[in-house]
């Protein structure tokens, strides 16, 4: 079984994150956009979780099912990554750096076997 902490797809994941659990710590969330922001971190949490799970399967079609989920998970990040920019919860760069992370996730996750 490896250790999903140590793969380098997981670590890209959990680092992009925490990019953005930073990127949201300074934002003044207005009542309307708690959900926005709950939503935002729930999704980019059970991405980089689903990758974990990948990782840990012995199942070789299990883990290529999950690893298709992540990829799946990647992009409504990146929907509510937008979503959350285009309520001003989100500067025009910091979301430029967090969907450009993202982007490169979805291409790692596609990419790898």
């Amino acid at each position: 079984m490896t250790n999903f902490h140590e793969h380098k797809l997981w670590q890209e994941a959990y680092v992009a994150l925490m990019d953005i659990h930073t990127a949201l710590d300074n934002t003044d969330v207005g009542p309307h956009d708690h959900e926005v922001v709950k939503e935002l971190l729930e999704v980019a949490q059970n991405a980089a979780a689903t990758i974990a799970d990948s990782l840990t399967r012995r199942d070789r079609r299990i883990a290529r099912d999950l690893v298709f989920d992540a990829v799946g998970m990647v992009a409504k990040t990146r929907t509510h990554l937008a979503v959350a920019w285009g309520r001003g919860l989100l500067p025009d760069e910091t979301f430029r750096t967090l969907d450009n992370k993202y982007d490169q996730l979805s291409e790692a996750i596609q990419s790898f076997r």
